[in-house]
């Protein structure tokens, strides 16, 4: 299964992959690739474990890799949770973005469904993602994450014809990031005519790695959205 994260730059989608990863890793082998090519996202995530610039996603892309396993790399406390990324070894700038690196990203994802049970797409925010096209296309549900203000209704309106151009409409989720409590969410649906399936609330306290749960009642309420969401995706009733 392919679940694809999408939304602007800077508004939680990776904190929501940890997360969602970390829970569907408790079931069975999980992928997270952040399609970030323009920034290393592997220290982060890994927390200090090295990687050089031949087991990057870059390096990947830029090759056509036949097998993905060189480039997934195994999370340091979760032995079912891999992530794929570029090092802060990688020359951002060699990499070439078009077609054939459109293709070599969803034969990416291919491989990577070969060897995992899910598979978590964190897109970046740029519309020249090469992981984009085939994630709208291919993906089992589209997240789409997006704050409730102005900038956040612009963008889901904006993307409109796009998710209808690949046919994607029946596999979008709605979602809300960082909302507050003087967010009137009834008028956001309203704007951008649609359902807000679940709302992720602003968390303060976001640390290397995600939210850790139980903290506070902003990251209880974060969790807790974050499992609505996951039963949603497993095709279960809401939490």
């Amino acid at each position: 299964m392919v679940i694809t994260v999408w939304g602007r730059d800077g508004i939680g989608k990776s904190t929501l992959c940890d997360t969602l990863g970390k829970l569907f890793a408790k079931k069975g082998v999980t992928v997270i690739i952040n399609t970030d090519l323009t920034q290393p996202t592997l220290p982060m995530r890994l927390n200090g474990v090295k990687v050089g610039a031949a087991a990057s996603l870059g390096k990947a892309i830029g090759i056509g890799a036949m097998d993905a396993a060189p480039y997934l790399h195994q999370h340091p406390k979760m032995k079912t949770l891999f992530y794929a990324g570029l090092s802060d070894h990688d020359e951002y700038l060699s990499y070439e973005l078009g077609l054939e690196a459109d293709n070599a990203a969803q034969d990416f994802v291919e491989l990577c469904e070969e060897l995992a049970d899910t598979v978590i797409l964190d897109l970046s925010g740029q519309r020249n993602d090469p992981f984009l096209p085939g994630a709208l296309i291919h993906s089992y549900k589209v997240i789409a994450l997006f704050t409730p203000d102005v900038q956040g209704i612009c963008w889901f309106n904006s993307v409109k014809p796009l998710i209808g151009t690949m046919n994607a409409q029946e596999r979008i989720l709605p979602v809300a990031a960082m909302i507050d409590r003087h967010h009137d969410l009834s008028a956001v649906e309203k704007a951008t005519d649609t359902k807000l399936v679940v709302a992720m609330p602003y968390v303060r306290e976001v640390q290397r790695g995600g939210i850790s749960d139980g903290t506070t009642r902003s990251a209880i309420r974060y969790h807790r959205e974050v499992k609505k969401l996951q039963a949603l995706l497993k095709g279960a009733d809401a939490i």
